[in-house]
């Protein structure tokens, strides 16, 4: 193969992996952190920062599968090509990582390689872990050792060819990873202790940019290659349909290190509301430990971040833009009902709130109220933006007019089982016609009998939103929620055994 037809092939390939690699566990009650013999003396000190480590690098939440227990690994990583899982980080010798040595525990953590020389996928934050210190490794590998063994077999990678070459990750490593250069932290002289505490928490064990800095993408930012960009360093990003929002000193010097505090320990939101989603699960699991010093370092270095802006999405005018910007920034919420948000499209929820009058609505909106936060969390919406946004919730959810003398959406189509056939002969045959393992073949009532039974607004949802191994709207990121509505409608009337399921 010519190096011409390679490179591209190779980014492809690397694109699709790291992609895999980055799938954010599913929202789950984990499993407690379990008890240790801490023992004295200078042994019980350094198992406690051990401890304290592991829980701000958050390890529990990726390496203990929902019923597991904690740290034996088995937690999938569901993706468009194949599930991965998380380790047995536990110390037994044959199950787990008890026969490791230092040195090969510190090759895994700070350069992302196992002891038998395979890169591991970045789902796993090495590249953030890069910067430890060589004492934090090596009291976390002493908690890691004194917690209880666990004979668990680890679970076999189940990937499509030929994203199941680890290899093919050399060429993401050359772009974006040189740990020579990365690690471990050095302070910055010119900064406090405080400051460099927060900037090394920050950076290493809380890999915040994991979640709150846009990374470089492929084709299309459901590509993710895995990789931060530096210049937007926390200036906002997504997660799992969640905006994590901008944490950069632009926004964050307004607001005290108490109400970061809040944040972590009570779950508000600095604005006001209640925080949801992925940073839930990590206040859960990780940073309601905070210590109120490592709190206020944190602080002293978010309200010091100087980055740019990412540039704004273009979202056109009217109900064009409403749409666009619902899609980007309010779904995560109004899809599902998080938070106790009404759902999109639920005329029962909407029309008494209608009625208050679209001039409070779009109050609401602009200025947050409950668990929204203001303009929800798309910080850089103009007014005009957000009104537009709850326009098109509104009418597409009540099927009125919004405000009077604005541009409001037209009423969808209402969308028949032809339409329906059309979209999945376009999008979904090529999993659903019995080539792609998991994916229900249409016409096959006995593969299609239980997830029918479970409720057509389950099935429409998990469509919308993904499912195992399946993307959130299939493979047709465009389709609204009417479309991808007349696709599951038609699959359904095309594999049941009885009953009507027009009316939705």
């Amino acid at each position: 193969m010519n190096k011409i037809m390679y490179k591209p092939l190779l980014a492809f390939a690397l694109s699709m992996a790291v992609t895999l690699a980055v799938a954010e566990p599913a929202s789950e009650k984990f499993a407690q952190y379990p008890q240790i013999n801490y023992g004295s003396g200078d042994k019980a000190a350094q198992l406690k920062r051990g401890e304290y480590l592991v829980k701000m690098g958050d390890c529990i939440a990726c390496h203990t599968e929902p019923g597991g227990q904690a740290f034996a690994g088995g937690l999938a990583f569901d993706t468009p090509f194949g599930a991965i899982y998380s380790p047995n980080i536990t110390p037994d010798k044959e199950k787990g990582i008890g026969k490791w040595t230092d040195e090969q525990f510190f090759k895994a953590v700070r350069e992302g390689i196992s002891p038998d020389g395979e890169y591991l996928y970045p789902a796993f934050p090495f590249p953030y872990y890069n910067k430890l210190t060589d004492q934090d490794l090596q009291d976390i590998r002493a908690y890691l050792n004194a917690i209880p063994a666990v004979q668990k077999q680890n679970k076999e990678n189940n990937m499509m060819f030929p994203f199941n070459w680890r290899f093919l990750q050399l060429g993401w490593r050359l772009m974006f990873f040189e740990f020579q250069k990365t690690g471990p932290y050095k302070p910055n002289p010119k900064q406090s202790e405080a400051w460099n505490r927060g900037a090394y928490l920050v950076l290493s064990l809380g890999h915040c940019d994991m979640c709150h800095t846009p990374m470089y993408y492929l084709l299309s930012k459901k590509l993710v290659l895995g990789a931060p960009i530096s210049k937007y360093h926390l200036a906002g990003g997504f997660v799992n349909g969640f905006y994590a929002p901008n944490i950069t000193g632009e926004r964050m010097k307004n607001f005290s290190a108490d109400q970061l505090a809040n944040v972590f320990l009570r779950n508000q939101l600095l604005e006001g509301g209640e925080v949801q989603g992925p940073m839930k699960e990590a206040n859960q699991d990780s940073f309601q430990y905070l210590t109120a010093e490592d709190i206020k370092a944190i602080h002293s270095y978010l309200v010091t971040v100087k980055s740019k802006t990412p540039p704004k999405a273009k979202t056109g005018t009217g109900a064009e833009a409403g749409k666009k910007i619902y899609e980007q920034y309010c779904v995560g919420c109004h899809a599902t009902g998080a938070g106790g948000a009404p759902k999109f499209g639920d005329a029962t929820a909407w029309e008494p709130l209608a009625k208050q009058g679209m001039d409070t609505l779009y109050t609401n909106a602009i200025h947050g109220i409950k668990g929204m936060p203001p303009k929800g969390t798309c910080s850089t919406c103009s007014e005009d933006d957000i009104k537009n946004t709850v326009q098109y919730i509104v009418s597409q959810s009540t099927g009125e007019k919004a405000a009077a003398g604005r541009p409001t959406p037209q009423a969808p189509k209402q969308l028949t089982l032809d339409d329906g056939k059309k979209l999945y002969e376009q999008y979904c045959q090529a999993c659903h016609n019995g080539a792609y393992p998991g994916a229900p073949k249409v016409g096959d009532k006995n593969a299609w009998k239980p997830l029918i039974q479970k409720g057509m607004d389950v099935l429409i949802l998990n469509t919308v939103t993904g499912i195992g191994n399946m993307p959130a709207k299939g493979s047709c990121a465009q389709c609204n929620t009417a479309e991808i509505k007349a696709a599951v409608k038609y699959m359904v009337n095309e594999s049941k055994t009885e009953g009507d399921y027009m009316l939705w």
